[in-house]
């Protein structure tokens, strides 16, 4: 008998006071708290972080594609302008197909003839460069871009539309009229290119305009052909273009500010993109 009170008595100091478990339930409750803190944390940081990448991602690309293809534009044909609203603002330039060394060309006052002799020339060291009926125009001496953005068709001036070039190493380009070009370039340089390329700043976006006509007035943003989507989460107060156009001492510099901003995060693409070609 004694000694199952004596086992009663253990059994009842076995378990936990009231107060002991509501420190452990404050012990718990804290380190909860500490916890859903450091995965809030851990996952606002990887959230921010994939935002930073895809922001930069999305402006590299743009970015680097807008470099490249200016980098290789006609001399002088770079010009930019933003429309009377402040809603758009148009970066314009002519993409070089192909180059080459001319030989003889018709210059005024010379007789008007319908052909080029230039040195065989390529697209690039393994494509050759070939032209029937393409739509190409055949360019000497660049100064303007007024010269660059008329008319091809008239029988005097400094580009004019070209009927054919064969495919096999060939030393004269066939224009589609006779003609005569208004001056020599002082090395014998021709450029060989087609249409106009835009990169458009509107609102928040950024955009590629191809596949439309030469207009004399820069047209803000191109009425016809077609576009591509290039970025978005631009700020467009903040972003700009600017031309600086070469002179006797130096060759044409684009000044390009571009503003990615995306949540909080800003990404800004400040650089100069030095024009190699000459006229």
């Amino acid at each position: 008998m004694l000694a199952s009170i004596k086992n009663l008595s253990i059994k009842k100091t076995a378990g936990f006071t009231l107060m002991e478990l509501i420190i452990v339930i404050i012990i718990m409750g804290v380190m909860s708290v500490g916890i859903a803190g450091f995965i809030k944390l851990s996952t606002q940081t990887y959230l921010n972080v994939t935002e930073r990448d895809e922001l930069l991602a999305n402006a590299r690309f743009s970015v680097e594609r807008l470099n490249r293809e200016v980098r290789n534009a006609l001399p002088n044909s770079l010009r930019e302008a933003t429309n009377t609203a402040a809603t758009t603002r148009c970066l314009e330039f002519v993409p070089i197909i192909a180059s080459t060394v001319y030989t003889e060309i018709a210059v005024a006052p010379e007789p008007v003839a319908n052909t080029i002799a230039v040195i065989p020339f390529k697209i690039s060291d393994s494509v050759d460069y070939n032209c029937n009926d393409c739509g190409d125009v055949v360019m000497v001496y660049p100064l303007d871009n007024a010269e660059i953005y008329q008319d091809h068709d008239d029988t005097s001036g400094k580009a004019f539309e070209i009927e054919s070039y064969p495919a096999t190493d060939s030393s004269e380009i066939e224009l589609k009229q006779t003609a005569v070009f208004t001056e020599d370039s002082p090395t014998n340089r021709a450029y060989i290119f087609n249409s106009p390329v835009s990169y458009c700043l509107n609102g928040d976006t950024l955009k590629r305009y191809v596949g439309y006509g030469f207009t004399t007035a820069q047209s803000l943003p191109p009425l016809t052909g077609s576009n591509s989507l290039m970025a978005e989460g631009l700020d467009f107060a903040s972003s700009r273009f600017s031309v600086v156009a070469a002179s006797l001492r130096r060759n044409a510099v684009v000044q390009i500010k571009l503003n990615f901003t995306r949540d909080g995060e800003q990404v800004v693409f400040d650089n100069a993109i030095h024009i190699n070609n000459i006229p």
